[in-house]
């Protein structure tokens, strides 16, 4: 059964959704939320509890008994969410325990894709084989997105045709992550893109969404991945051999790209990279700039242009070490 025909059964089964129902009523996307409150109530329920107290022995009980692979970034927003339900149990009178925050994992270090991979990834999107001709024609537009805007997966499948403005460059992306909307405006290469394939789908400005799959309704993001993948393997860029569970490249990564391309484009053009983080900062989306400030540091290419630089100026300064 899906995460969202799922009803609860145990002891909470209303609070929970009652909780959700708040949720959404805020605006967030509660499907996560979901998937992890569906956790902790089946496990009650196999646990036999009754009384509505959430100790500190049921709720460690509960953390333990994740999959043990799972990675420390995705138990800690299963407590995360667990904590901003427990809360809202406390606004109700009742008594909840809440654990301490894991140490985050700071291992992960994403993908950057070379500009000659980005040229062989796009060539391999037009020529992949999809489940549909809807799927052939969105996908190689979807990717182009990501890339040229920054985008996140979900903000880009989450637009409607009237959200695109292809005559002044400009896309309106609405309910974001922090619920927040923006305006992303765009290289008029990708307008081009993006006229075409409006052109050729016959989308007008009363179409609802811009990227839909042949029953009207959003892609995937299983497809997207599934689809993202195979680009990957006709492209020969191989994926790094990972413990199961970790995080390997993925679509998300072509959004770290676009920040890390965007920075070397102004380095190299000798805009000072940290007064470009804030305005770049506010076109993704970030809430604080160092959310930005940490791709300045993600790429050797970009290393290697500072090498360049500094050399100039560091000849003769430093003295030779003898053997």
């Amino acid at each position: 059964m899906s995460v969202n025909l799922y009803e609860f059964i145990g002891v909470f089964a209303v609070e929970m959704a009652g909780y959700l129902k708040l949720r959404n009523s805020q605006g967030h996307k509660y499907l996560k939320e979901k998937t992890h409150l569906v956790s902790l109530d089946k496990y009650l329920v196999s646990q036999k509890i009754t009384d509505k107290i959430l100790t500190a022995n049921i709720v460690e009980g509960w953390i333990r008994s994740l999959p043990t692979d799972m990675s420390v970034n995705t138990k800690i927003v299963y407590i995360s969410h667990y904590s901003q339900f427990a809360k809202y149990l406390g606004t109700l009178g009742l008594s909840t325990f809440i654990p301490e925050r894991p140490i985050d994992d700071k291992s992960y270090a994403p993908y950057i894709f070379s500009e000659r991979e980005i040229e062989q990834l796009f060539k391999a999107a037009d020529t992949v084989s999809t489940s549909s001709e809807f799927g052939s024609l969105t996908f190689p537009v979807v990717i182009r997105l990501l890339y040229g805007c920054g985008l996140r997966l979900g903000e880009a499948l989450g637009l409607k045709t009237s959200d695109v403005d292809t005559e002044n460059g400009v896309l309106h992306i609405r309910g974001a992550k922090g619920n927040t909307d923006r305006l992303v405006p765009m290289d008029m290469s990708l307008c081009k893109i993006l006229s075409g394939y409006i052109a050729v789908m016959r989308k007008s400005k009363t179409s609802t969404l811009l990227f839909e799959d042949k029953k009207g309704e959003q892609h995937s993001i299983t497809i997207m991945r599934d689809w993202f993948n195979r680009t990957l393997e006709s492209a020969g860029i191989q994926k790094p051999d990972l413990p199961r569970y970790s995080r390997n490249i993925c679509l998300h990564c072509l959004r770290h790209t676009f920040a890390v391309h965007s920075f070397r484009k102004q380095d190299l053009a000798g805009v000072d990279m940290y007064a470009a983080d804030p305005f770049l900062s506010t076109y993704m989306g970030h809430v604080r700039f160092d959310g930005t400030e940490k791709y300045l540091h993600m790429t050797a290419e970009n290393s290697a242009s500072v090498i360049e630089k500094t050399t100039a100026y560091t000849v003769g300064l430093f003295p030779e070490v003898p053997k």
